[in-house]
């Protein structure tokens, strides 16, 4: 994997320095952790993802012929994205992946962090420094560890406003993208909002996307964004 070069930049003063500031919660990533994570999940977390989503899964299956450490890289509109797309998951997959949590969101209150790894397997992604946010992912990369990243940044609606941020990820540490869509979360869970009711959701996996040698970020970010959206279900 190439250097990335990426260096932390200062946010600036804010109120983050009268709370805590939690980390990253590595205690938790251990056999222990992983252990309950996985007890977790099975019995609660999936099973009611489940009850309120009734998802449709596509493609999950041809992940097994697709190489790991890998950039899994999806739309964004719901808190329940993220646990429909661990779920359908092959475990071989998902016990090698970490999902990249907004650390102005996740990671201001040490308890917060600490239940957001437990349940979900994730590390703290800085929005306000994309460099830095990057770099910790690329450190995951080359540890082995497949990272669940949002290239729009945060909870949208629609398929606009992707970044180029995981394209530059992908094109730096030289790792496939595998693209996925993530249907119909926005109207279960819309931002900042509960749980509205239930309904029917689709996950779908696309084929692995490779970076050319000489392809700029901007251009396979549209690439990336192009093959997210020809999997959403019409």
């Amino acid at each position: 994997m190439g250097r990335l070069g990426w260096k932390p930049s200062r946010i600036g003063a804010e109120t983050w320095e009268t709370l805590d500031r939690a980390g990253d919660q590595r205690w938790l990533r251990g056999r222990a952790g992983n252990l309950a994570r996985e007890a977790l999940q099975q019995a609660i977390l999936f099973p009611a993802t489940r009850v309120v989503a009734r998802p449709t899964v596509r493609g999950a299956d041809d992940l097994h012929s697709t190489p790991q450490p890998a950039i899994i890289a999806a739309n964004h509109s719901s808190d329940l994205d993220t646990p429909l797309i661990l779920d359908a998951l092959p475990r071989s997959w998902r016990t090698r992946t970490l999902v990249g949590a907004a650390e102005d969101r996740f990671y201001r209150r040490s308890a917060i962090a600490a239940a957001t790894e437990l349940w979900v397997g994730t590390f703290a992604f800085d929005r306000g420094a994309e460099g830095r946010g990057l770099a910790q992912a690329a450190t995951l990369l080359r540890d082995g560890t497949n990272v669940l990243l949002y290239p729009q940044g945060t909870r949208s609606v629609g398929l606009g406003g992707f970044r180029a941020g995981v394209a530059r990820l992908a094109v730096a540490c030289d790792v496939p993208v595998v693209p996925v869509h993530v249907g119909g979360t926005a109207l279960l869970m819309p931002k900042d909002r509960g749980l509205t009711q239930r309904g029917r959701c689709s996950v779908a996996f696309g084929a692995p996307l490779h970076p050319d040698r000489a392809e700029e970020p901007r251009d396979f970010a549209a690439r990336l964004s192009a093959a997210i959206a020809s999997l959403a279900v019409t």
